[in-house]
């Protein structure tokens, strides 16, 4: 594999470079706005990013109702700023700032939204306790969420090439790794134990297609959002890392040659919360 050029996350070039809303955010957003209430005026958007979903909401809902975004990524910010400006949007918001921590007045929005956050989030307890804080009584709670199955197929391929090398600790950090992520259910329990009671919830599998498995490893998204995770699993040295890797990318390939190319499944849900 070709050596990753480092992404840095202050620069407004590469942040402007790694724009992944039609990639990866549009697939969670997507569903999220098919089902997102359209009858509030006081929006926050939590984790907004470079603003998305924030600007679709606020030019949907209209002028008449006033969308803010949140978010401690300082570059992505002022990505989703030019975006605003260029885009003519007045009635969108934009804040720096720790969603664990939000500067706004208890009960300020009647719709609160986030899309990708929960997996991403330090410490997603004190987040949602202060997203229903500040949301009104009665307010909507959307989020959107990739689930427990994302990429099944790859992990299947990379437990079969640990599970021949013999490698039981790194067969335990993929199992953690796979299973940090959310279930209805646990967003359901995370939820009320918050004060917000799922609503309605709905779900989606989309699929992402390569070639082969050096097409995956190789692409630049999938190394700035998963590779790293996947390296750690295989720990060691840099050089047993690498080779692990070469491992499940030749594996990969098997399974793209007998099949005609790799498709990954990306489970979604969309979960709607009202404030109790």
């Amino acid at each position: 594999m070709t050596a990753s050029r480092v992404f840095d996350p202050t620069s407004d070039l590469h942040v402007g470079l790694r724009d992944e809303v039609p990639l990866w955010s549009a697939l969670a957003g997507a569903l999220l706005l098919d089902h997102v209430p359209l009858d509030r005026t006081r929006v926050l958007d939590v984790g907004c990013g470079p603003g998305f979903p924030l600007l679709e909401l606020a030019e949907r809902l209209g002028p008449g109702a006033r969308a803010t975004g949140i978010d401690p990524w300082a570059a992505a910010v002022r990505r989703a700023h030019a975006k605003r400006e260029q885009w003519d949007v007045p009635n969108a918001d934009l804040v720096g700032g720790d969603a664990a921590k939000m500067p706004f007045r208890d009960g300020a929005f009647d719709l609160v939204v986030s899309n990708l956050g929960v997996n991403n989030f330090d410490d997603a307890r004190t987040v949602v306790s202060e997203c229903r804080r500040v949301l009104e009584p009665g307010g909507a709670f959307v989020l959107c969420s990739n689930l427990v199955g994302t990429f099944r197929e790859l992990y299947h391929v990379y437990e079969a090439v640990l599970r021949r090398a013999g490698d039981t600790a790194a067969l335990q950090r993929l199992k953690e790794h796979v299973d940090h992520r959310a279930t209805v259910e646990g967003l359901g329990r995370l939820l009320l134990a918050n004060g917000l009671r799922v609503h309605e919830s709905h779900r989606r599998e989309v699929t992402m297609r390569f070639r082969d498995g050096g097409a995956l490893l190789e692409h630049h998204f999938i190394r700035l959002g998963f590779l790293p995770a996947w390296t750690e699993v295989a720990d060691g040295s840099a050089e047993r890392a690498g080779h692990v890797l070469d491992q499940l990318r030749a594996a990969l390939d098997v399974v793209a040659r007998a099949k005609g190319e790799l498709r990954l499944t990306v489970p979604l849900a969309t979960v709607v919360a009202r404030a109790v």
